[in-house]
């Protein structure tokens, strides 16, 4: 199976952290930035690394920025400069743009422009809201969003739980949440319908916004 391949445009913070992870994930990540320094910061960890302007269409073309599964424009605050970059690539023919926007203007313009809702990225809003429902929770350690009803979500194991299994508990049927996993001393145990849970468990579990709410004020009355 070959390997996805990706351009990521900009590396600022946000930027560098997906290049990152991309590479931590094994894909094959060209980087473009017109700062030389910054493409020098990433150039042993990438596939490629070019210093270029990416409003210039013609050196886009030349490096085959279409031949790429995924462009990510990633570029700062200069909000006239993702929105030329990003009417090149659609220019282009390039299919799967990603833009990161920093207003609602500019996620107005790049979807006029043909790029996908969905495809918009909203990196402060997103971590805004999720920093929200982890301090209003007071329970959660780690929370992930899967869509606007499912959430992911990692929490301490309580006196409610401790010393007794699934079966005996029945939380999938009583709350209609799955528990997948539980890290225990920083190893990640599957648990059967008869593990018990130990003082200090990590519980991760997945389900409904809704169900997991109920299910950690149960949790933790």
């Amino acid at each position: 199976m070959n390997k996805k391949t990706f351009a990521v445009i900009g590396v600022g913070r946000f930027g560098l952290a997906l290049i990152e992870e991309l590479v931590n994930l094994g894909a094959d990540v060209m980087v473009i930035d017109k700062n030389y320094d910054k493409i020098e910061k990433v150039a042993k960890m990438v596939t490629n690394a070019i210093c270029l302007d990416s409003t210039d269409i013609d050196a886009l073309r030349e490096i085959g920025i279409t031949s790429y599964d995924t462009v990510i424009v990633a570029t700062g605050i200069n909000v006239d400069n993702s929105i030329l970059t990003t009417l090149i690539l659609k220019d282009l023919g390039v299919q799967n743009v990603f833009v990161k926007v920093q207003s609602e203007y500019h996620a107005k313009v790049v979807e006029k422009l043909g790029v996908d809702i969905d495809h918009l990225i909203w990196p402060e809003q997103a971590m805004g809201k999720r920093l929200a429902k982890i301090l209003v929770s007071g329970n959660f350690l780690e929370y992930l969003e899967l869509d606007h009803e499912y959430s992911f979500v990692s929490t301490n194991s309580t006196k409610k739980i401790i010393g007794k299994h699934l079966l005996e508990l029945e939380i999938r049927s009583r709350f209609s949440i799955n528990i997948v996993a539980i890290r225990r001393d920083d190893k990640i145990i599957i648990p059967s319908s008869t593990t018990p849970f130990e003082p200090n468990d990590e519980v991760i579990l997945v389900g409904s916004n809704n169900n997991i709410q109920k299910f950690t004020s149960w949790l933790n009355k």
